[in-house]
């Protein structure tokens, strides 16, 4: 196999792995309203049930850099996404039975070995960037973007035409498994295994945790994350509170990924051109304006523009963030673990805190917190210049 053959199989392995889990997420959080009716729960209530898939990925991080390590992205990523789409069967299941304890632990499961592949198709998309002649990586995350716009489109038909949820989590399920199965395959042999000792990582991993720089682009990709699924949980629900159906709703947040998803097809040419530092610094302040479009819908009316803004300005921020943590090919992997592990602690409050505030002075006012957290990304985005290894 030649090497640019390599390097496309292995492309759309990766990609493949991004848009497979995007499918399951997607799924599960554009019918959140139709959730949290069928739970009976409320905005403070939801939060905490949404705080539960952060908390299985918590489990799963935890160990996800040795377990691709030692056994290596392929098995890695065919244990991960049979877990998870049997998950999400479950999760259907219990949803339409009304079972908020089933529920619970379904989306436990769920967020568990999503984590795992979260750290794999990351990990592996920083390694095929770093051997291809042009930027890859924001490509890659482009194809989560197309997951989770097909997701989106499909619940929104499946809602319009009556579809039970459960039907539509098992449809996805098994297209989830199959591509993902593909995937596995498709990955270069041995790829992500450790070629270091155990003590060499244990050693490197320390180090790893010390490092401030390290620390301060880990907050600005988790910041971009956050930013990322305070709409995804909260953006529908808000939508529909402000008078739109649970289709349109749906479909707004089918456009919010079109518009993720279209700046990152296009995103390598605006790295080539402008630079890492540049791109984050962009996308921050991007995104702090359409939140803050968003925010003040009740003023101006624009809810659409603020979606559009906030999609577009978000987009290029965590792959850079991952890019600027992969520089060290020796330090890439504890590197982008330690991101990883504090998005999913993040990921944990964030849902509860964001309700919380809702349920208190209203959806609109609890998008401040990923406001704030932009404009301090774009405040540290300095670091993320490239360094000499």
């Amino acid at each position: 196999m030649t090497q640019n053959l390599r390097i496309g199989r292995w492309f759309l392995a990766t990609a493949t792995t991004f848009l497979t889990r995007a499918l399951l997420f997607s799924t599960w959080q554009s019918r959140s309203p139709e959730v949290m009716e069928s739970l009976k729960l409320s905005t403070t209530q939801m939060g905490l049930l949404v705080m539960l898939y952060p908390v299985g990925g918590l489990l799963g991080i935890a160990f996800a850099s040795h377990l691709n390590q030692k056994f290596g992205a392929r098995k890695v990523t065919f244990a991960s996404f049979t877990v998870g789409s049997v998950a999400m069967v479950l999760l259907g299941s219990a949803i339409t039975q009304g079972n908020v304890w089933l529920s619970s632990i379904s989306l436990l499961l769920m967020g568990l070995p999503m984590a795992l592949a979260d750290f794999t198709s990351n990990y592996e998309g920083t390694e095929v960037d770093k051997r291809a002649s042009k930027s890859l990586l924001p490509a890659i995350h482009a194809s989560f973007g197309v997951g989770m716009i097909l997701a989106a489109a499909l619940s929104s038909a499946m809602i319009q035409y009556r579809v039970d949820l459960l039907t539509n989590y098992i449809s996805v399920a098994i297209l989830v498994w199959a591509l993902s199965i593909w995937a596995s395959t498709a990955f270069p042999k041995n790829s992500g295994t450790a070629s270091v000792s155990n003590k060499s990582q244990k050693a490197i991993t320390s180090q790893v945790w010390a490092e401030s720089r390290t620390f301060v682009i880990a907050f600005i990709g988790l910041s971009f994350i956050l930013a990322e699924l305070s709409a995804g949980t909260w953006v529908p629900i808000a939508l529909k509170t402000s008078g739109l159906s649970s289709s349109e709703a749906a479909a707004a947040f089918g456009m919010f990924w079109l518009i993720i998803t279209s700046c990152r097809a296009i995103g390598g040419l605006v790295v080539d051109r402008i630079g890492r530092f540049a791109t984050v610094l962009g996308s921050a302040l991007i995104t702090a304006a359409g939140i803050s479009v968003f925010i003040f819908d009740t003023v101006i009316h624009q809810p659409y523009l603020g979606l559009v803004l906030w999609g577009g300005g978000l987009a290029l921020g965590f792959p850079m963030a991952a890019n600027a943590l992969s520089d060290d090919p020796v330090r890439s992997p504890a590197r982008i673990n330690l991101m990883i592990t504090l998005v999913y602690v993040s990921s944990v409050s964030v849902g509860p805190l964001l309700g919380a505030i809702g349920n208190q002075f209203g959806l609109f006012v609890a998008f401040t917190v990923p406001l704030l957290l932009m404009v301090s990304s774009a405040a540290l985005s300095r670091f993320t210049k490239p360094t000499e290894i």
